[in-house]
């Protein structure tokens, strides 16, 4: 669920706040650390909501999703090759579906 029409104070709080969740993603990834789901989902809400209201997501967030969607797209390719034919797990199906709805330019 997203909020549109939501007050541009609102827009800048959501952006600012997936912007630090973006940077410590990626401080994390350096690290070697596993993101944790949540912290994905917690993305996922807040890069939905500034795209239903048309605000640009910030530097570091669509680095971070444009990374996972690389490796979603290598997920895909490595499962459609296999003969299981299992999908993945559910945060790269999920990126998957969420970026093939959005369309950027």
């Amino acid at each position: 669920m997203t909020d549109t029409n939501a007050p541009p104070d609102k827009l800048a709080e959501v952006a600012g706040l997936a912007t630090a969740l973006a940077d410590r993603m990626l401080d994390q990834h350096v690290e070697g650390t596993t993101i944790q789901p949540k912290q994905f989902h917690m993305l996922v809400k807040a890069t939905r909501m500034l795209q239903d209201n048309g605000v640009a997501w910030p530097p570091s967030v669509e680095l971070v999703l444009m990374q996972i969607a690389k490796r979603a797209e290598q997920a895909e390719g490595f499962v459609a090759s296999t003969e299981s034919g299992a999908r993945g797990d559910g945060v790269v199906v999920h990126m998957t579906q969420f970026l093939g709805d959005v369309k950027r330019s």
